[in-house]
């Protein structure tokens, strides 16, 4: 449980990952998918909206690696391995809008919200659940149910956080 990431994507279907797993892993895309659709909302910029896009779809795919596992008993590599490329291409590109596209939003006016109460509560939870999931990703085997658990709830908590701090 504690054994660091190693590559045996392909070792065979990981054991214990069911439905309800599968499920819980949604739950975080979901809430990325809100924080993420009213930043994109406000910002108003295509090259942010498909950086967002592929963030959210490599999220999507990821949990459709687990619903593949749990109800056909299957592993499809490709499903878990994209987010290496998808993930990190979406967020550079988020971050290249933000840089292209930075008359469209105030950086004073974006750290007023944040520190603003009650969403710097929030945002300093997210950040907390940030540093703890790359923790996870460091030294949890990311095929083994019970640190899989360990990962999504702490994901999906940050992820509820920061949507939370977004939305107040």
């Amino acid at each position: 449980m504690t054994a660091r990431r190693s590559g045996n994507e392909g070792a065979g279907v990981p054991e214990g990952f069911d439905l309800t797993m599968a499920l819980m892993d949604c739950l975080p895309v979901l809430f990325f998918s809100i924080s993420a659709g009213i930043l994109a909302y406000r910002l108003k910029s295509t090259l942010f909206g498909v950086g967002i896009f592929l963030v959210i779809l490599a999220g999507a795919m990821k949990a459709g690696w687990k619903f593949v596992i749990a109800l056909r008993k299957k592993d499809v590599p490709f499903l878990n391995r994209q987010m290496r490329v998808l993930m990190p291409a979406g967020f550079v590109l988020a971050l290249a809008a933000l840089i292209t596209d930075r008359n469209r939003w105030s950086p004073a006016a974006v750290m007023r919200h944040m520190t603003a109460f009650p969403a710097v509560i929030f945002f300093l939870a997210g950040v907390a659940g940030l540093f703890t999931l790359v923790f996870f990703a460091r030294h949890l085997d990311h095929r083994d149910a019970a640190a899989n658990w360990k990962e999504q709830m702490v994901n999906g908590i940050t992820q509820f956080c920061v949507m939370l701090g977004i939305i107040f």
